[in-house]
């Protein structure tokens, strides 16, 4: 069993259109799941609770549902970048990167998503991704650049090479 707790500001996903969530997760992945006083808890195989986990974390880190269900395909991931070990706390180092990562009314985190591919989602402190194993390793490079320091033309054309070479026959 798992027990995962869902932030206040994310129960309604959970409980709109009578449950739908509840409802998918259950019909796709045969998993026994409830909510009970914020926290989801999740019964079943091993590998079917470890996929509703995943896409419960999802959702709690704000993705729509409909982007955390690409979890259920082998193909996709789900990594978290939490900005509280890169900068040890500091609030104010927090707010300014995840601005950089975000850009001015959203166009940089926009911009990193198409190039990359993946699908990115700012939570508090952390940075969730979604995509397939290169979708999620040229959008993590991306926002560790980012992180370090590096300018978003810099990132940005690491991103349109990268996804270049991703579209070549292999």
């Amino acid at each position: 069993m798992d027990t995962i707790k869902v932030p206040q500001k994310r129960l309604k996903a959970y409980s709109d259109n009578d449950s739908a969530v509840l409802k998918k997760l259950r019909n796709e992945l045969g998993v026994d799941i409830k909510l009970e006083d914020g926290d989801i808890e999740i019964e079943g195989d091993g590998g079917a609770v470890w996929v509703a986990s995943m896409v419960v974390n999802a959702i709690n880190y704000g993705f729509a549902p409909e982007k955390a269900y690409k979890l259920f395909d082998d193909e996709y991931y789900l990594e978290v970048i939490d900005l509280d070990t890169f900068f040890a706390g500091s609030e104010k180092l927090i707010e300014r990167y995840l601005a950089r990562v975000i850009g001015q009314e959203g166009k940089a985190k926009k911009v990193l998503e198409d190039l990359s591919e993946a699908h990115i989602s700012v939570w508090e402190h952390k940075i969730a991704i979604i995509g397939t194993f290169e979708e999620l390793h040229d959008a993590r490079e991306a926002i560790n650049r980012l992180l370090m320091g590096s300018t978003h033309a810099g990132v940005y054309s690491y991103l349109e090479r990268n996804k270049k070479l991703r579209r070549l026959p292999r």
